[in-house]
């Protein structure tokens, strides 16, 4: 690729965004194409305040209005979202601890154990918000040193570089205190507790051309158009995308919306895989990895109405 500058993306996020969520793909996508030549920064930004102090907090009452809410998200994104939603999120913070804890493990392993609480509340149900949960979640991620994660998850370092993440949210630009528009998923200001931030996920862009903000849900062109305005040429020569096989060999979980946006429309599933799916959307994974997760039979319902867990089920080739 020659002598092509590097391209420095900054990511706002939160573990409970479902938009955030639904962008997965696409971001998944554009950092196998293009990681050799980015230097990445995850921002975790605190969707979700403190729940709990509301004397009428219900964290089951409030199920139906989510997975409503979800169901809604889905319908542009196609990322699946749980029939059988456990409770409701009280609270971003300790999903948000839990990824600057695995930061000081390194940029891969934050990268899975990010996934991991965010597959335990759209695919599973189980939303990762208290630091007990958060460890559930975690359980089985390849690379991950459980016992030090333990240790520094409550520790005064994670607390530090979370409290500086949520700060920072909250310092939203110019680009997007000044969008205007009414179109679903847009990225223009949000609030939380009454503090302007960052729309989840909002991705910032930098390089000799400057600064270019791609905010909320976008295409993945509008990534790529951003990635060559601050880095001319910096997509010129991306790698090629993955295989199935690839793509299952690295990320453990793949949704059906992951497959055909990694590999194609047409790709056949990973050798190997074990389906799952609980009527809102399909994943393939790997079962021996998610110890910590246990699904009730009466739970676990595919779409030909058969009352066992699909990974019981023979794997699909």
């Amino acid at each position: 690729m020659g002598q092509v500058e590097r391209v420095e993306v900054v990511e706002y996020t939160d573990v409970m965004c479902s938009w955030a969520w639904g962008s997965e793909p696409k971001l998944r996508l554009l950092r196998w194409r293009y990681e050799d030549w980015c230097d990445w920064r995850l921002v975790m930004g605190g969707l979700v305040g403190d729940r709990t102090t509301n004397p009428a907090w219900d964290p089951v009452g409030a199920v139906p209005k989510t997975i409503a809410f979800w169901a809604q998200v889905a319908a542009y994104t196609g990322a699946p979202y749980p029939v059988h939603l456990q409770w409701i999120a009280s609270c971003s913070d300790a999903s948000g601890l839990g990824l600057c804890a695995v930061r000081l493990q390194g940029d891969n392993v934050a990268l899975a154990v990010l996934r991991r609480m965010r597959e335990a509340i759209f695919v599973f149900g189980r939303p990762p918000d208290t630091l007990a949960r958060v460890l559930d979640a975690v359980q089985g991620t390849p690379g991950l040193d459980v016992e030090r994660f333990a240790r520094d998850l409550p520790g005064p370092e994670a607390l530090a570089a979370y409290r500086a993440d949520w700060e920072e949210t909250r310092k939203p630009n110019a680009s997007v205190r000044n969008l205007q528009g009414d179109w679903p998923g847009i990225g223009n200001l949000k609030q939380t507790d009454g503090l302007e931030r960052y729309a989840f996920p909002t991705l910032l862009f930098r390089g000799p051309g400057g600064e270019h903000t791609v905010p909320g849900w976008c295409p993945l062109t509008a990534y790529l158009e951003a990635m060559e305005q601050v880095v001319p040429g910096s997509t010129v020569a991306p790698r090629p995308d993955p295989t199935p096989n690839e793509a299952f060999a690295r990320w453990p979980l793949l949704t059906a919306t992951e497959l055909a946006i990694l590999c194609g429309p047409n790709a056949a599933p990973p050798s190997g895989a074990t389906p799952y799916d609980w009527g809102n959307g399909g994943v393939y994974l790997r079962p021996e990895l998610y110890p910590a997760i246990c699904i009730p039979r009466e739970h676990a319902h595919a779409r030909d109405q058969t009352a066992d867990p699909l990974w019981q089920k023979q794997p699909t080739t």
